[in-house]
């Protein structure tokens, strides 16, 4: 038996709901499609089918042969054809499916926690997970179990989203009301997601309402969205617009101080989907997103990412399912500045990345699912690029040559249940990473790119023949990568399990940026032969425990992580403009060790999780801090959330979130001096992140007031208003610092950016 399981309300493919057989104990999940595929004795037998959120149904089938059945899930209690209603269920997929560190949300939830000025955000949301930290305050930069920005790889209908952020990282490129389903993986990675260290956030957008029209915004404080969504053939194709658009800049010249200031964000979400037959389905996604920032007549930046997806499903038959993904993405940097009237430049820099995949799913029995694909990718980097806008001095544009690379992934896992108790599920990645030209590599003296002088870390010099050219096309470095995955489930009972995993992964692309940064200014770059890929282990066990009859979710984890080649810029870097990058860098190891308890409610009136992170992450490279280990910039021991949502009546819901966390790590300076009697002072500093930011927390309320409604009337559109207050007490967290020379000391000033923000949002559908 195989089919799709869709929303009844507006034709949505549901993922991960489940088909059941009670009776002979078997069932499977919808995949990233809604489609299903399960293997079952002829007969009579009665289906159940639930999704979080929606009703359970049964209806009974009788199997004389392969069937091709669909079902559609309501979130009412309207009677359905055939089909026997129950009440709302918590299925407990939590302690019997085999996944762990693996935390999904209904984004029904997502927008009612309480969000800096009323903006709904996933990844705000999954920074109130455990494990899971935001990388200062208000940012949507996070970081997971120990790993670095760079280290979280973010897709959006397949396409990998390089900078998942909006004004400074206050808010992320995910229109809240485009979105249909998101997971993220902390640890125990399946073996199709490759090429990053530490997480998978996977984004699907979606399809499109095949039923009816249907209008969706919100009209907040600082910016406005609008999805219009419907059916080209009912119930066989339908498209989705969905716009967001910032308005902030309009009130700048109110405030003369701000007048010649700009700075606004929109992106653009566009999907068509068709259904050719009972066995083909088209999908065409596409994300839109730009910044831009700029002080008056003297500079300016922004950046952008743009992604395309053409995807088709098809079913060979009740046991194969494929699809195949042509995949563009691309993300851009730019700087531009004014020196004078008549030198003005802009620099930018940017990545493709353009790729082609397949991937099989083979359900061989209810038991036993088999996962197998390949993906060939084509990267371009430009480092950075500087053109004269006018200028009576430069007459030509100054640029780094472009990196081009190529990689080739091949990966296959087996899911099986062995007996009652125990499912595991196997796998590998395989992983083949090549620069190819056109373009040129750098020739050191001793063919590394750094040397020690006096202790120091300093760049090597170039031999006398500083370049080696390749032809297009040419290969001159291969780095491969053998990545194993495992994950195994043994149920002690019908409400508790324990879970362990273990998962290797390579990186080859890495992030570039200043310490300090988290607003863009950044950019991209290969392994190639001088930068090493980056390499981590992971290893997880968790015990998972549901009470009061799946209302009521307990996991606890830990976790241990060795990282090998991290990319450390080195003591008083210059990363800027420059094309010998290798020589501003080292190789690096790291290690990251932590426990994780997370305690949810998903059902009643109140709902909401705790979670709490007890952690330490750390890195250690040769001459770098006196080749001691050292905490990791986001090293934090404590963290705890608090996520509490309370229907007081039909019309009133009232929720808050809290947080609390250890400060981050950096390094302090302890000395000011002059050299030689120089007129410049320098300042010297201690162990590298030996001193602690202030310790982070803050509450944040809503209340969300519903529409009102008549008894015995049918209503068919729907509105609230959204009044929110972000960090609720005042708190002044620490987002950056700097310096003052007190007594001939540097004494360290810490800068904070929000205290007390309400906002007022008013969202409406029909």
């Amino acid at each position: 038996m195989s089919g799709y399981i869709k929303d009844a309300k507006n034709g949505e493919e549901l993922i991960g709901a489940t088909v059941s057989i009670p009776e002979l104990k078997i069932g499977t999940t919808t995949n990233a499609y809604g489609f299903y595929s399960l293997s079952v004795p002829p007969g009579n037998h009665e289906v159940e089918i639930s999704y979080i959120g929606y009703t359970v149904i049964k209806k009974t089938v009788n199997l004389t042969q392969d069937l091709t059945q669909n079902f559609e899930l309501s979130e009412s209690k309207k009677e359905l054809k055939e089909l026997v209603i129950k009440t709302d269920k918590i299925n407990g997929d939590n302690v019997s499916q085999n996944k762990m560190s693996v935390v999904k949300i209904d984004v029904k939830q997502v927008k009612k926690i309480p969000i800096l000025l009323g903006e709904v955000d996933i990844i705000k949301a999954i920074q109130l997970l455990p494990g899971v930290q935001a990388a200062g305050d208000g940012s949507t930069n996070f970081i997971v179990r120990g790993g670095n920005i760079d280290h979280n790889l973010v897709l959006l209908d397949e396409a990998v989203v390089y900078n998942p952020s909006h004004v400074l990282g206050f808010f992320s490129t995910f229109n809240g009301d485009a979105v249909k389903d998101f997971e993220i993986y902390k640890g125990g990675i399946p073996a199709q997601y490759g090429g990053r260290l530490a997480s998978v956030l996977d984004v699907h957008m979606k399809d499109g309402n095949t039923k009816k029209l249907g209008v969706t915004g919100g009209i907040g404080v600082l910016s406005s969205r609008l999805t219009i969504e419907a059916p080209i053939i009912k119930d066989k194709s339908s498209f989705l617009i969905s716009g967001r658009r910032s308005y902030f800049d309009l009130f700048f010249p109110l405030r003369p101080e701000l007048n010649d200031v700009t700075a606004y964000f929109g992106d653009l979400n566009l999907k068509l989907n068709y259904t050719l037959g009972n066995k083909d389905k088209l999908y065409l996604s596409g994300y839109f997103g730009r910044d831009d920032l700029g002080f008056g007549k003297f500079f300016g930046f922004g950046w952008g990412n743009k992604t395309g997806t053409l995807r088709w499903n098809h079913i060979f038959n009740s046991r194969l399912f494929v699809n195949t993904s042509l995949v563009y993405s691309r993300y851009n940097y730019n700087f531009d500045i004014n020196i004078s009237d008549n030198l003005n430049f802009t620099r930018q820099n940017f990545i493709d990345d353009l790729n082609l995949k397949v991937d099989f799913s083979y359900y061989a029995s209810a038991n036993s699912l088999v996962k197998f694909g390949a993906k060939v990718n084509n990267f371009v980097f430009l480092p950075g690029k500087i053109d004269p806008i006018t200028s009576a001095s430069i007459v030509a544009s100054d640029a780094l040559p472009k990196k081009r690379a190529v990689e080739q992934d091949l990966y296959a896992s087996h899911s099986i249940k062995l007996g009652s108790r125990l499912t595991t599920e196997y796998g590998a990645r395989v992983s083949i990473f090549s620069n190819i030209g056109e373009g040129r590599s750098l020739n050191y003296v001793g063919g590394k790119p750094t040397i020690v002088e006096n202790g120091f870390v300093i760049q090597a010099p170039f031999e006398s023949n500083k370049y080696t050219n390749y032809a297009k096309g040419e290969i001159y470095n291969t780095n491969i990568g053998f990545e194993p995955r495992l994950n195994a489930t043994y149920l002690l009972n019908s409400t508790s399990s324990i879970k362990g995993s273990y998962n290797r992964m390579y990186q080859y692309m890495h992030l570039i940026q200043n310490i300090t940064a988290s607003t863009g200014q950044e950019f991209w770059t290969p392994s190639d032969n001088y930068i090493k890929p980056q390499m981590a282990d992971q290893v997880a066990i968790g015990y998972f425990k549901n009470f009061m009859d799946n209302a009521i979710e307990f996991s606890a984890e830990t976790y241990f992580k060795k990282m090998k080649n991290t990319v450390e810029l080195r003591d008083g870097a210059e990363i800027d403009f420059n094309e010998a990058i290798e020589g501003q860098v080292v190789a690096g190891r790291g290690r990251a060790y932590g426990l994780e308890l997370f305690v949810r409610k998903q059902s009643g009136k109140t709902t909401g999780w705790v979670g709490y992170t007890l952690s330490k992450s750390e890195r250690q490279a040769d001459n770098i801090n006196n080749n001691e280990w050292y905490s990791f910039r986001f090293d934090r021991t404590n963290y705890l959330t608090v996520v509490i949502n309370r229907e007081l009546t039909e019309r009133l819901s009232l929720s808050g979130n809290f947080i609390y966390a250890t400060g981050e790590a950096f390094t302090q300076a302890s000395q000011k001096y002059t050299v030689f009697g120089g007129s410049q002072p320098s300042i010297y500093y201690g162990a590298r992140n030996s001193a602690r930011f202030p310790a982070y927390h803050r509450a944040d309320l809503s209340l969300t007031i519903g529409r009102k409604k008549r008894p015995g009337r049918v209503y068919k559109n729907e509105s609230d208003l959204v009044i929110a207050v972000y960090n609720v007490y005042g708190r002044k967290n620490a987002y950056t610092l700097s310096y003052e020379t007190v007594n001939n000391l540097p004494v360290v000033q810490k800068w904070y950016l929000f205290t007390f923000v309400p906002s007022i949002t008013y969202n409406f559908k029909f």
